[in-house]
């Protein structure tokens, strides 16, 4: 992409006028300067390589047509036709692209490295610059929403949470920076991700064995947030980013800004958002209790040198959100749900001088979170408080036995868990140590991943208060494995197929195990099992990805049987005290099956069409359906891509979902259509992005199948997304 506005200045000669050349080199994917950039005047034999701002300076250029050549390592080589002529002033914008670095073939001896499991993953399991921007909303799950084989679990917008090919609690982890963020959200619908999404410069949707690094539930997924609160790189200068989101559909507005400064071999990073919405329109009128403020606060510092980098981070995160009641069991005018976590993190890495193990790296995080649920601003009607403390130490290995590269680790963690208001679930106290490693290897056309999770947890009920049962005061212990591997198989340059076989296993918890009463903001009498046993089961994977320069093409088969499958299910019966309707945790065999695809082409140079395909079916063993599946999901997009322009339409389609629970309400089908803009310019030193989106644009009603409250409104009507960046 380029944008042409040339700086010229004149000089004459005797025979020959010539002019000058200025402009700057940029990442299309963040537009973040490219450092090194070959600007290249083909017919001249004039070069220059761009400084650590990405702009070039070619002098003395005589008036005529030439071919300029712009490349750097890891991004495609572009070639454009210029005219040097008099009447130009201005500047030139160039944007290259990241593409996987392929060379030909060298005998070497030595460390050999095939990242192929890391480039299907980056083309459709990470979301960033443009696209990150494009997409973003105001919570996390509605960054993701669109991304294949996500849905949206919902009880109004501020708890709303990914679910990842139907399997949701905590099977599907989300961290940041590699560091698993401390909220409730995993344990019921009401509770939100303690995470603002305005920040983040990547977000990456792992499977595969490298889950067990973090995760013990091989089946399911982790959605990694990146950063860098503690940076690992010292920039060149002074940087960040600045910026403004806004939205009519519930008059939401986010400020934030991002600041980076280096000092010699010290680098300190400070962050700061403020986010607020009323409540939500939707087509039949207001979601009543469904606004949401929050502030969030952190600054890092970091020491970097050859030898390695150490840092600590101190950051906050405040939210206030409403969930709307009005239906059955719900409390009538709602429950307002105050969240405040603290997290406290240090980092350590330091190269290793040996020829097979290249790091070692060493993480420590204590986090305090306070979960406070009000039935009315002087009553509070459930409290949650978690006194978190985690560490891990790991090693990174290059060549080692038979495996090129991978990380080998331990790690342990401390849970206070504290309960109070009107919930009789005890308080508890649980330990965990892991021990896990992941390894990668290639042989010729074959790729190959594999890991292991052994973990040992334990449980220490005590009694909350005098209508706790005795029966419910157990301590439990668990020790499970888990196992994943990956084989990949290159056919060709471009046409890749592959399969992953795992183990999972999940230790229930705390509230699967000792809930028992009232839970005020799910609107449930929930009621746990002492006796649960671990989660495990068995999955399978098949796949095959196809890559080119103008195609790239994704279709996976999955399968996950699992032996024992916690899950609190309605059990029809409602409480006589609270009129809530009572949730049962039960483990049953269950079974889940589904496909997916993920096609991207490009069309007459300037236009592409994306098209992804979301299916999974879920039952129990005796047949009958799992509730909160999403139905079949299809996103369909085109777009043109002009110079610093990107225009953009989109449909989402979803199907009727009528496989339900014996208590679950089936849902319509529905077509919804967007549409977006982004514009990019520069002045000075400063990048500046510009997106606008429309949200259905017809107003459409639709109802979100893993919403809780879809049975009083349909999900949110015509909105006008603006989002405005700088990075400097």
């Amino acid at each position: 992409m380029v944008i042409c506005f040339f700086i010229l200045q004149t000089s004459t000669s005797a025979s020959l006028i010539k002019g000058d050349l200025q402009g700057v080199v940029l990442d299309g994917s963040n537009d973040k300067p490219l450092v090194n950039a070959v600007v290249k005047i083909e017919e001249l034999n004039l070069y220059d390589i761009a400084d650590k701002n990405g702009i070039f300076f070619l002098k003395n250029i005589p008036f005529g047509q030439y071919i300029i050549e712009v490349s750097h390592l890891g991004y495609k080589t572009i070639r454009m036709n210029i005219s040097i002529i008099s009447e130009y002033i201005g500047g030139i914008i160039i944007h290259l692209y990241p593409v996987p670095l392929e060379t030909t073939t060298v005998v070497i001896t030595g460390t050999h490295i095939d990242n192929k499991f890391d480039d299907m993953n980056e083309l459709i399991g990470v979301l960033k610059g443009k696209e990150l921007e494009r997409e973003l909303g105001l919570t996390l799950a509605a960054t993701l929403k669109n991304e294949t084989g996500i849905s949206l679990r919902s009880m109004g917008p501020a708890p709303a949470r990914p679910v990842i090919r139907g399997l949701g609690s905590d099977r599907i982890q989300i961290t940041v920076d590699n560091i698993i963020s401390t909220d409730l959200s995993s344990t019921s619908p009401d509770h939100a991700v303690a995470v603002e999404p305005f920040t983040i410069e990547r977000i990456e949707v792992l499977r595969g064995p490298k889950i067990l690094l973090h995760n013990s539930t091989s089946v399911g997924g982790i959605v990694n947030v990146i950063k860098e609160e503690i940076p690992t790189e010292i920039p060149n200068k002074i940087s960040g980013l600045a910026g403004f989101y806004g939205e009519l559909v519930n008059r939401g507005y986010l400020g934030a800004t991002v600041l980076k400064v280096p000092y010699k071999k010290l680098v300190f990073r400070a962050e700061a958002t403020k986010k607020k919405t009323d409540d939500v329109s939707t087509p039949k009128g207001i979601l009543k209790n469904s606004n949401m403020g929050s502030s969030n606060i952190s600054t890092g510092l970091s020491f970097i040198d050859d030898w390695g980098n150490t840092g600590l981070s101190v950051s906050q995160f405040e939210l206030d959100y409403g969930v709307p009641g009005g239906f059955v069991g719900a409390h009538p005018n709602g429950v307002d749900v105050s969240i405040l976590k603290r997290q406290f993190s240090l980092q350590f890495n330091y190269f290793l001088p040996f020829q097979s193990f290249e790091k070692l790296e060493l993480k420590i995080a204590r986090d305090y979170y306070r979960h406070t649920e009000y039935e009315r601003a002087d009553l509070i009607g459930a409290q949650f408080t978690i006194f978190n403390y985690r560490g891990s130490l790991n090693v990174h290995n290059k060549s080692f036995f038979l495996f090129d590269n991978g990380i080998t680790g331990v790690s342990g963690e401390f849970r206070d868990f504290n309960i109070g208001g009107f919930v009789f679930t005890a308080p508890t106290k649980s330990y965990k140590g892991s021990f896990y490693s992941y390894q990668r290897y290639a042989l010729g056309s074959f790729n190959y991943e594999a890991s292991f999770r052994i973990s040992y947890d334990q449980m220490n009920p005590r009694k909350a208060n005098p209508s706790s049962k005795e029966s419910f005061i157990k301590q439990r212990k668990f020790f499970t494995y888990s196992l994943s591997f990956s084989l990949l198989y290159r056919l060709n340059n471009h046409f890749y197929i592959g399969g992953n076989l795992s183990r999972t296993s999940r230790v229930p918890t705390i509230e699967e195990l000792y809930s028992e009463g009232p839970h005020l903001a799910a609107y449930s009498y929930e009621i746990g099992n002492p006796n649960l046993q671990h989660e495990r089961g068995i999955g399978l994977e098949l796949f095959t990805y196809y890559k080119s320069e103008n195609l790239y093409a994704m279709f996976t088969a999955f399968k996950n049987d699992f032996s024992y499958f916690i899950i609190p299910r309605n059990s029809g019966i409602i409480n006589s005290q609270t009129l809530l309707p009572i949730y049962q945790t039960v483990g049953v065999p269950a079974r889940f099956i589904g496909f997916e695809s993920h096609i991207e082409t490009t069309i007459f140079n300037q236009f592409s069409i994306l098209c992804s395909f979301s299916f999974t079916r879920a039952n129990f063993i005796n047949g009958s359906p799992i509730p909160q599946i999403p139905p079949v999901k299809v996103i369909t997009q085109l777009k043109y891509q002009n110079d610093a322009m990107i225009l953009g339409i989109e449909n989402e389609t979803a199907s009727a979902q009528k496989r339900v629970d014996i208590f679950e309400l089936p849902t319509a089908g529905y077509f919804v259509f967007n549409a977006f803009t982004q514009y990019s310019f520069f002045t000075g030193e400063v990048v500046h992005n510009i997106t606008l989106n429309i949200d259905n644009i017809f107003n459409t009603e639709y109802r979100n199948h893993l919403s809780r409250i879809k049975v009083i409104l349909p999900e949110e009507g015509r909105n006008l997304r603006v989002t405005y960046r700088i990075y400097f």
